[in-house]
């Protein structure tokens, strides 16, 4: 593993979510929500735009971390585990999750009592996870991007389509459900 500065593996990993033995695009994605659930100003408009160099500084610090870490081949957690599918996407590097997982909960609305809210939270984070994992519709191809930009397209491309199915969701409920 090549050497990186601990603010930049702390930002790759999401506080080191993606050193987890198990699932660690999962827990990022979990953490990321209980982020959001305390910190709802940057689901707000205009501290959302931040989401914007945060995905150009995802894209460069996925660069940077392609040949950082080890791909993951033996541990005890082996089967519970997926084998590494790309080995230009290792499973440490999270901050594509981190960045799909906020583009879904910015569809979540913030004016709305909190047992609704804690439902469209877990919503939005069931959602993302499974655009994340099944990439339907083109995400997948995505992914053959070079460099960082691949690491980040296809989650940001799940983000996209989980915020849009909540939005549908949400509208369908309302109109059901008044």
């Amino acid at each position: 593993m090549t050497r990186r500065s601990w603010p930049e593996v702390l930002a790759v990993t999401v506080f080191g979510t993606g050193f987890s033995p198990v699932a660690p695009a999962t827990v990022a994605s979990a953490l990321t929500c209980v982020i959001f659930w305390f910190l709802p100003v940057a689901l707000r408009w205009p501290w959302a735009l931040l989401l914007i160099p945060a995905c150009y500084g995802g894209v460069w610090l996925s660069t940077r971390a392609i040949d950082t870490f080890d791909v993951v081949t033996d541990s005890r957690f082996q089967k519970l585990r997926r084998p590494n599918p790309h080995k230009d996407d290792p499973d440490q590097v999270v901050i594509d999750e981190f960045i799909g997982q906020w583009i879904t909960l910015l569809a979540v609305p913030q004016d709305i009592s909190l047992p609704r809210k804690f439902l469209m939270f877990t919503a939005a984070f069931v959602v993302f996870r499974i655009l994340d994992i099944v990439k339907p519709l083109g995400i997948e191809a995505s992914q053959k991007l070079k460099g960082g930009w691949g690491i980040m397209a296809d989650d940001v491309l799940a983000g996209l389509g989980s915020a849009l199915l909540l939005v549908l969701a949400s509208k369908l409920v309302t109109v059901l459900l008044p």
